[in-house]
């Protein structure tokens, strides 16, 4: 098995997968598996191109300078003008970068607004059946309906100023000996983007005298909504 041909084609591979995550992540169709795999795949990338590169390195180095006179190629002049350009560019914000970063996501978004691309009703809908799952998943004591729902590391801030998260209300599920009912009523519900809403809303427990009121922050994370925040406070007495 020659090494030079086995890099070339690890090469060649990863850097489809990471063309079509690339294009898929600029045109503003990305998620969290798109968005884990063009990471891996671009350490993989590295990688590979690390062993490329000095598999092939005294080519690398004819195609760069002339080996007779030690004068820069023409042909690197080009490649190495267009990767200055872009960096600088990149990094400067020059507004036509900035432009051209976004050309893919604004082709997709057209003329929605950023701050609430969604209809509200769609963000109602969304926020009350979310959090109408996590009231019955709770009431039944289902722990598996609740990680679908409530994530292990999503952080709670009680109405007691405690901070849990989501693993420790699984816990607390499988400890108790008494029933709970839960009921939510969402409130208001706000888009802050495609994948991210605000929800205010009240909740009662069977075992508490008072209603205590929420803020849940949702996040769509592979086509599902999930609580990744949440605030728990008792209503002011006025």
């Amino acid at each position: 098995m020659k090494s030079k041909n086995l890099v070339s084609l690890f090469v060649a591979a990863i850097f489809l997968v990471l063309a079509i995550t690339g294009l898929l992540i600029y045109f503003g169709q990305g998620s969290h598996i798109v968005d884990h795999t063009h990471a891996w795949f671009g350490i993989l990338f590295f990688v590979a191109a690390v062993f490329h590169i000095v598999n092939n390195w005294s080519s690398l180095v004819g195609y760069t300078k002339n080996r007779r006179t030690g004068a820069i190629q023409k042909e690197f002049i080009l490649p190495a003008i267009v990767a200055v350009v872009f960096a600088a560019g990149i990094g400067f914000d020059v507004p036509v970068f900035d432009k051209l970063a976004n050309a893919g996501k604004n082709l997709f978004r057209g003329d929605r607004p950023r701050g609430g691309p969604m209809e509200q009703t769609k963000v109602d809908s969304i926020a009350n059946a979310v959090e109408t799952a996590y009231a019955t998943a709770y009431t039944k004591g289902d722990t598996g309906a609740i990680a679908t729902i409530l994530p292990v590391k999503t952080a709670i801030l009680t109405e007691a100023g405690t901070i849990l998260s989501g693993s420790d209300i699984q816990k607390n599920i499988l400890k108790r000996t008494t029933p709970e009912v839960v009921k939510t009523k969402v409130d208001r519900a706000e888009a802050l983007d495609d994948h991210m809403i605000l929800v205010y809303g009240t909740a009662t427990n069977s075992t508490a005298t008072t209603p205590s009121v929420y803020t849940h922050l949702l996040k769509e994370q592979d086509k599902k909504w999930q609580i990744i925040a949440a605030q728990r406070a008792y209503p002011a007495v006025q």
